[in-house]
């Protein structure tokens, strides 16, 4: 394996390169989910790395790593976690803040957004921490999302996954039988949580029935 060349060099050094590479993606993951399961590659890369050009150290302290990934990642998946919904009043105070300080991540999901009178408006609350806001225009039966947000530490579903489980009680309510939107920016999302491609007015608009 150690004569094995790739563009004149060796292959464990690739797979030295390969293993920083990770350690260094992970890094920047916002997600802790994700940080954990890319640092977890990285490290049985680096651990390979270690034990296969004789250094013990660097090949037990990653297979430590390795093993505390392990046991966070379980720990995620495994533990139960409390989820709810609480409509917000019109001009709430934390709703004001909260656009404010998160403007510019949100800009970057809806350009242009602004928040308006007379909107229908979710805080998703996760382990008691707000994780996430929906906002809505009512249009007789149905709402237009003109916002569906969730904080970059959150972004696992799990909080699009609850918030649309908890629509038909929470906008059943006032008589709101569907939503939709017409940004398809966020299709792998929209159809994760169940949304359909449709026209309206003949423009295209993603749609989820509450009924």
């Amino acid at each position: 394996m150690l004569e094995i060349n790739i563009l004149g060099i060796p292959i464990l050094e690739w797979i030295g390169y390969l293993a920083s590479v990770l350690v260094l993606v992970s890094l920047s993951m916002t997600s802790i989910i994700k940080l954990r399961w890319y640092n977890l590659a990285g490290a049985i890369l680096f651990s390979s790395y270690g034990f296969l050009i004789g250094s013990l150290p660097v090949g037990i302290m990653n297979f430590l790593i390795v093993c505390a990934n392990i046991y966070n990642l379980r720990k995620m998946y495994v533990q139960k976690e409390d989820f709810k919904v609480i409509e917000i009043k019109e001009n709430d105070e934390l709703l004001m803040h909260f656009l404010e300080y998160y403007k510019n991540d949100i800009a970057g999901f809806y350009p242009g957004f602004e928040k308006g009178e007379n909107q229908l408006g979710i805080f998703v609350l996760r382990n008691m921490a707000v994780a996430g806001i929906f906002i809505g225009s009512q249009e007789e039966n149905e709402l237009r999302i003109d916002l569906d947000y969730a904080l970059p530490q959150y972004r696992d579903f799990k909080v699009g996954d609850y918030l649309y489980k908890s629509l038909k009680q929470t906008l059943g309510k006032h008589d709101i039988r569907s939503v939709y939107c017409y940004s398809t920016q966020m299709l792998k999302y929209m159809e994760k949580m169940g949304f359909k491609l449709e026209k309206k007015d003949d423009h295209p608009i993603l749609r989820k029935s509450l009924n």
